[in-house]
């Protein structure tokens, strides 16, 4: 299963596609909370928008690196609460434990990498 994170990382990396990248995440979004169709036609264009602006940063020349984080910063904090917008509050409980647990494992790799490059 695709995380959210992994999908706008690689998206941002330029290894998937932006259509790819909403796809994933609407797929990793269905099968952390179970959306509804409902919720799912609700959630495709936020997702559509959240994609479109990220590649918009990415591609954001007067950016600099760190203006360039900050602005994906803002972007997905108005992405959790959009989703969450449409999502019930038990579904809001099981994505946060969801993005929790991501953010955990994502810590854990960078961790990993970076005594993989450190000095012996």
């Amino acid at each position: 299963m695709i995380s959210v994170a992994m999908a706008t990382t690689t998206l941002a990396a330029g290894k998937i596609s932006p259509e790819q990248a909403s796809k994933a995440m609407l797929t990793a979004l269905n099968n952390q909370v179970t959306l509804s169709a409902d919720q799912q036609d609700k959630a495709k264009p936020i997702i559509d928008k959240h994609v479109a602006d990220l590649e918009a940063v990415k591609n954001d020349t007067t950016l600099d690196k760190d203006a360039k984080k900050a602005k994906v910063v803002e972007l997905r904090k108005q992405y959790v609460t959009d989703i969450n917008g449409i999502l019930t509050p038990d579904q809001q409980k099981k994505w946060e434990a969801s993005r929790e647990a991501n953010k955990a494992k994502v810590k854990a790799h960078v961790k990993k990498k970076a005594a993989e490059k450190a000095p012996q």
